[in-house]
């Protein structure tokens, strides 16, 4: 029997884009990015993600996002829900977690997911380019490997700091570029695609977010936490940096 695939929206445009993309982000509007098609294999979904958790470490991701029960948390392009059982069983049966996806075969997939894992407290949000319309605000956001995915990146976060509680909590995580892409069993996405450190914290202060902190600790991988610009002053120091050489460790399976 053929493999069933899903096709996710995924890249950016050529270097003449980031040039414009650095213009517009002056003037406080971004340059629209046009993914390329990634075809990916969905199932088995669940092997695929324990040999992720390796290097993605997502217990301690979650950890660091400091999530409570009875918490709200949005996972802003779900994709084939790798953090939603985590997500979930952080904020517990009390709490919500929003898979929001634009795309609506994945959309379709999230919802199944939920249900075949009995995550209960999941619901599946269907997105656009420039918002996410969640039934409620939310105290964190996260963003795994999906933000070079944003077609309009300054709208996108503008409209979701107007989702989050003024006390809430943005979290980016993308890849860099690395020395040598070899150690990770996932195939690293092409340079073409990838979104510098520096320009994501540039897009977020265009939309009125700043980062407030870094964690070391995911191989290749840029890892921040935004807050709402209002929390911040002016003379506000720059962003912290929690090294955590135990990160490297293998998440407890």
């Amino acid at each position: 029997m053929a493999t069933p695939q899903l096709t996710i929206g995924i890249g950016r445009g050529p270097l003449m884009w980031l040039a414009l993309l650095w213009a517009t982000v002056a003037v406080g509007c971004s340059a629209p990015r046009k993914p390329a098609p990634l075809t990916i294999h969905a199932p088995p979904v669940a092997a695929v993600d324990r040999a992720r958790d390796a290097w993605q470490l997502p217990q301690w991701i979650v950890e660091r996002m400091r999530l409570e029960p009875g918490m709200v948390v949005a996972d802003i392009g779900a994709g084939t829900g790798y953090l939603l059982p985590f997500l979930s069983r952080a904020v517990g049966p009390e709490g919500k977690v929003y898979a929001v996806e634009i795309q609506p075969q994945l959309v379709d997939h999230l919802r199944k997911r939920a249900a075949a894992e009995h995550l209960d407290n999941v619901e599946v949000v269907l997105s656009t380019e420039t918002d996410a319309p969640l039934p409620q605000p939310v105290d964190r956001m996260i963003l795994l490997h999906s933000y070079r995915e944003l077609a309009q990146p300054i709208e996108m976060l503008r409209a979701l700091k107007q989702r989050m509680q003024p006390t809430g909590r943005l979290f980016v995580i993308e890849f860099l570029p690395p020395p040598d892409p070899s150690g990770l069993p996932l195939p690293l996405p092409d340079e073409k695609v990838r979104v510098e450190p520096a320009t994501i914290e540039a897009e977020a202060r265009g939309a009125g977010l700043l980062a407030t902190q870094r964690y070391t600790g995911l191989p290749h991988q840029f890892f921040a936490m935004f807050v709402h610009s209002e929390e911040v002053t002016p003379a506000a120091p720059a962003p912290r940096v929690e090294p955590d050489p135990a990160a490297q460790e293998p998440a407890a399976k």
